[in-house]
């Protein structure tokens, strides 16, 4: 018999959509050959249960091909050379964590970026199906679980970060499905929790916004009390990924850690707005301070990686500049690290009201209707991070026509040998990029419909708070520090707010799903309405 006790609220789903329970037949009996055998036979009765949402698949998966199609064989960036660098040499980042080059290792052999692009797509639409799957288990009907994935599946930057060498689509994998497992059932078994704990901890080492992700997951998973054995699980799991890489960092630099950079990027946040009269810094600071009137400030990436600043100061170099040279790097070495997170800490110890206000400002940039210019790439909105005409881009730093830059020649070198003579770089193919470009000026979640997103997400939490908020606190957690952490750590881009996309998603959509002695969606409007004050009579049930 049917499990009814999760039923959702937006309406039953019809008795004939229903996914019956099967007795195993002599071919799901059989093992391994035997399920491989029965596995058409499935597939297709799941299509056929739900024929709705796999004409929305079918979408999603054309939109992918077209854009590959567009652009073969995949989009660069800035951080993309780094990360295939990073995949050959097999030496920690002292930037970024390896997370995504050990993703990468795995393909360069087959010396061609088409895998890569092709894998980060069906990750792309392996995270809409299980964010429609979790909420179908929960008792939505088949239009209510497949809203929430519609951004997911055809957000034109979901599918740009998708068709790139970055992160950013390994590290949206790795957390929704962690999340789904953690919210499929009220106790997860124990194995589900180790799963779910290897999960996040690899996530850490992809993307370092990750790194309070294993903490959320185990309070959230300690207020719906899922057992110590679960919950020893869920950390010891999440931990071992991330001791083992900082004890290869180790060996590589002589210190435990994950990276040797979170100093330097809140170097950049606090720029923004540090006055060294306020501070009052000792001397071995002084040469990070900027006399630019804060008025005039860039944005805090260009404190990190730019190496003047911007009109009327243009002619000023920034500080990381004018103390230690155009060399990036120079900017990331321990000693450095030291400097940059001291000052960072005064900054904001110093003028807290004002870290507090840059930190506001740029995230209610991720809510706005309209998206701010970036022709310098800086915030993640410049041509970078768009389909255009131009997609192919090699930076000087991995370009041997700059040979008197003997690691740009070497960098080439490793590049060509692994990648061919054109290191994959991409070209744009009519008419499928056309199509693509007029695409990305309609299809895309404006800021203003992410707040409202979120803003479902926190009333059903606070409706439920007797619950602990339900299933919904967790995913929803997840999503809002995707958010609101790169604008408190680094500063603010577009590119980041993606992967918050599929995580507040799931939580708006587990809003109106139904546990087992949980009031009705209309109950809890009412009592929203009566909390706030309207004077909502209450439903009783």
């Amino acid at each position: 018999m049917a499990d009814t006790s999760t039923r959702g609220q937006l309406g039953a789903a019809p008795a004939d959509e229903e996914v019956s329970v099967e007795t195993p037949d002599a071919a799901t009996q059989g093992g391994l050959p035997g399920w491989f055998a029965a596995a058409p036979g499935r597939l297709t009765r799941t299509v056929r249960a739900h024929w709705q949402f796999s004409i929305v698949v079918l979408a999603a998966v054309l939109m992918r091909i077209v854009v590959m199609l567009g652009y073969p064989p995949i989009l660069w960036f800035d951080d993309s050379f780094n990360y295939v660098s990073d995949a050959v040499t097999h030496v920690p980042d002292n930037i970024r964590p390896n997370g995504y080059p050990f993703f990468l290792s795995l393909l360069l052999p087959l010396h061609t970026m088409y895998p890569v692009a092709l894998l980060q797509a069906a990750m792309g639409v392996a995270v809409g199906i299980a964010i429609y799957a979790l909420l179908r288990h929960r008792g939505l009907p088949w239009w209510g679980a497949a809203l929430p994935t519609l951004p997911v599946f055809f957000d034109v930057f979901e599918l740009q970060l998708e068709h790139m060498v970055t992160s950013d689509t390994l590290f949206i994998f790795l957390v929704t499905m962690a999340l789904v497992i953690c919210c499929w059932n009220d106790r997860p078994s124990v194995p589900v929790m180790a799963v779910a704990g290897v999960l996040i901890g690899y996530a850490t080492l992809v993307r370092s916004v990750g790194q309070p992700l294993l903490v959320v997951f185990f309070i959230v998973m300690l207020t719906r009390w899922v057992g110590w054995r679960r919950l020893t699980a869920l950390a010891v799991a999440g931990i071992v990924p991330i001791a083992a890489y900082m004890i290869w960092f180790h060996h590589t630099t002589g210190k435990y850690a994950l990276t040797e950079s979170s100093g330097t990027f809140l170097y950049g946040r606090v720029s923004t707005f540090a006055e060294c009269s306020k501070i009052k810094p000792p001397a071995d600071l002084l040469a990070l301070c900027d006399s630019t009137p804060t008025y005039r400030r860039p944005p805090a990436q260009n404190y990190i990686w730019s190496n003047y600043e911007l009109w009327p100061d243009q002619t000023r170099k920034t500080p990381l500049d004018a103390r230690y040279g155009t060399d990036n790097a120079a900017r990331f070495t321990p000693s450095v690290e030291s400097l940059t997170q001291r000052f960072a800490q005064r900054a904001i110890l110093a003028q807290p009201f004002d870290y507090l206000r840059v930190v506001t400002k740029d995230t209610l940039h991720t809510f706005g209707w309209y998206r701010q210019p970036d022709q310098d790439n800086v915030t993640g909105n410049g041509p970078h991070f768009r389909f255009t005409d131009t997609p192919a881009y090699l930076p000087w730093w991995a370009d041997d026509k700059y040979t008197g830059d003997a690691a740009a020649v070497a960098l080439n070198k490793s590049l060509k040998n692994h990648l061919g003579p054109g290191i994959a770089q991409p070209t744009a193919v009519r008419p499928w990029a056309g199509f693509v470009q007029t695409y990305q000026r309609y299809i895309y979640l404006r800021g203003s419909f992410l707040a409202v997103i979120v803003l479902i997400g926190a009333a059903g939490i606070i409706a439920r708070w007797r619950r602990w908020g339900g299933f919904a606190l967790l995913p929803w957690l997840v999503g809002a520090l995707l958010i609101v952490l790169p604008p408190m750590t680094a500063g603010f881009s577009y590119r980041y707010v993606v992967a918050a996309l599929p995580a507040t998603c799931l939580a708006a959509g587990l809003v109106f799903a139904r546990g087992p002695g949980e009031r009705s969606v209309r109950t809890l409007a009412a009592n929203l309405g009566r909390y706030f004050g309207r004077g909502v009579p209450v439903e009783q049930e």
